[in-house]
């Protein structure tokens, strides 16, 4: 009797007819409600690649992982610098369970290889592009560990991309006064969606009701 191949024998069976499909039973881990729309499953998926790009990537990326990290979720940076203490805070991360690791740019995909083992999200700003075989086997490892991977560059794979767009800071009217929130156009497979990040709180909030028209982001199409 012929071997009937995996894929087929899911789909029969269990309705599975992608990889992906595979990760839909497995809820995705919960985000700030504000950030949920982004996500096609409204919350971070595991098991993938997600690419987070453009202005304020990085703080969407940190306000991402806060509620996972409440839930004592391990997470680690790699390759992100040394943002403020303060700052990674203030968008809600639990400081206790986020580790920022400074590594040399070359050295990512051997930190991430590492860490993937022992982490359950991962917030990398990779040093270089990986070729395609790197790309498959780092695909592989994450999915196999079922980890949340958030690239703060395109990525080869990625299952959700979300682009900033634009970015409108508020609080120095008249040339005086002090930044008090930014707000965000994000665009991703859901839509667009408009938010504060931060918000008068530092955490991602919804954008009120009745916005002056000088906030009002204007996206220009690039042609």
């Amino acid at each position: 009797m012929s071997a009937v191949p995996l894929v087929e024998q899911l789909s029969r069976e269990m309705g599975i007819s992608t990889a992906t499909a595979l990760f839909h039973g497995h809820a995705p881990r919960p985000v700030h409600p504000v950030l949920a729309p982004l996500f096609r499953r409204g919350g971070l998926p595991r098991g993938e690649i997600v690419t987070m790009t453009g202005s304020q990537s990085l703080s969407c990326a940190l306000a991402t992982i806060a509620e996972a990290t409440k839930e004592q979720k391990w997470c680690a940076g790699i390759g992100l610098g040394e943002p403020a203490v303060s700052s990674i805070a203030d968008l809600g991360v639990d400081l206790d369970h986020f580790v920022n690791v400074v590594t040399p740019a070359q050295d990512w995909l051997r930190v991430a290889s590492i860490l993937i083992e022992s982490f359950d999200i991962l917030v990398v700003d990779p040093g270089y592009l990986p070729s395609a075989g790197e790309q498959a086997r780092l695909l592989a490892k994450v999915r196999e560990r079922r980890v949340s991977f958030i690239s703060l560059a395109p990525a080869k794979g990625s299952t959700e991309q979300i682009e900033i767009t634009d970015t409108q800071w508020s609080g120095t009217e008249h040339g005086q006064g002090r930044l008090r929130s930014c707000q965000v156009v994000a665009r991703s497979q859901t839509g667009v969606h408009r938010f504060l990040l931060p918000g008068p709180d530092g955490t991602p909030t919804e954008v009120p009701a009745s916005v002056p028209e000088r906030m009002k982001p204007v996206i220009r199409s690039v042609s």
